[in-house]
């Protein structure tokens, strides 16, 4: 079992992510940069660590100290894998992304040395995205002809792994030498076709709930407007609650009067614009709440997929908003 613990774990931490995932019994991790994989290291993190994304020249020698296997996609790729770390050969299949196509194949082996090779991997180009899977057995083909190919060549004993969380879900087929899953691990559903073809297969529960402390209560007379551009005005006498967290913490400024936070369990919509590092939002309805109260910006009802929604983007997207510098606290 190989989890992904790319940027920053899905937004959740990269190191609490890893630690949670291996006490879980991850038996791998994948990253997308050799930074993370030093990271993980000086955490003392010592599972196997694949690179799943380009190195330079100067990462592909250092990935040998670290023990990291890393991930060549391409002839440049395999011309600037110096050293002796293991690779696993990315193949292309469908997505038109990152990996080899069949002529170039035999050249990348060539050059990297069939002993170095340890694994091939290619990735599904809407495995989650539909319920007619017909495209992603196409790619399964190519991917066990370039299998059979890197066998010819004299690379056996192959990690092979192309599953992603909802190849995982819902194809028992998918599970190869390595079974790769991603945002699932963190409680997600990768799409809601996932969901429906799962049929009730397993329970999700996601793992991140965003927080921030109400820092001030202000009293807006009916007819003030709140915040930048005066694009709100208040239609009565109204509680309005300041939160420490604008756009440069995650929260995007395209949800500016167009979400909700959770307040002692109630919606509280944010009024006027989100600033760089404050919103605001409306309490009139919730007497109770007071400077220092918890708000829930993502968590309880306020899903990623809804949130999602609110962005017209993917939940794996909402996950990767809170910045980097804002506190992760495992609970």
């Amino acid at each position: 079992m190989l989890v992904v613990v790319k940027s920053e774990g899905y937004g959740h931490g990269l190191e609490l992510a890893a630690k949670a995932f291996i006490d879980g019994g991850a038996d791998l991790l994948g990253v997308h940069s050799f930074v993370e994989a030093a990271r993980l290291r000086t955490a003392g993190i010592t599972v196997p660590i694949i690179i799943l994304g380009p190195v330079n020249s100067e990462e592909a020698v250092q990935a040998e100290s670290l023990d990291l296997e890393i991930t060549v996609a391409s002839v440049f790729a395999a011309e600037h894998a110096g050293g002796s770390a293991k690779v696993h050969l990315k193949i292309e299949t469908g997505v038109n992304r990152q990996g080899l196509v069949e002529n170039e194949l035999k050249q990348a082996v060539q050059i990297i040395g069939v002993d170095r090779i340890a694994g091939i991997s290619s990735h599904y180009a809407n495995i989650e995205d539909t319920t007619d899977h017909s495209f992603a057995r196409q790619q399964t083909a190519k991917f066990e002809n370039a299998v059979e190919l890197l066998t010819e060549l004299g690379a056996t004993d192959l990690e092979k792994h192309m599953s992603c969380s909802a190849a995982a879900i819902l194809w028992p087929e998918a599970e190869r030498q390595i079974v790769r899953v991603g945002v699932s691990a963190y409680g997600i559903w990768p799409s809601r076709e996932t969901l429906v073809t799962a049929k009730g297969k397993l329970e999700l529960r996601p793992a991140m709930r965003w927080t921030c402390k109400i820092s001030q209560i202000r009293n807006v007379p009916a007819g003030e407007t709140v915040g930048y551009g005066r694009s709100w005005a208040a239609p009565i006498d109204s509680r309005i609650a300041v939160l420490p967290i604008g756009y440069a913490d995650g929260y995007p400024r395209s949800l500016s009067g167009r979400s909700h936070v959770l307040i002692n369990g109630q919606q509280a919509p944010v009024r006027g614009r989100v600033c760089m590092n404050l919103i605001m939002v409306d309490v009139t309805n919730i007497p109770e709440a007071k400077a220092g109260d918890s708000a829930v910006l993502l968590g309880d009802e306020i899903t990623a997929e809804k949130m999602a929604d609110w962005l017209n983007t993917i939940p794996y997207e909402v996950l990767t908003l809170p910045s980097a510098t804002l506190p992760r606290v495992e609970v």
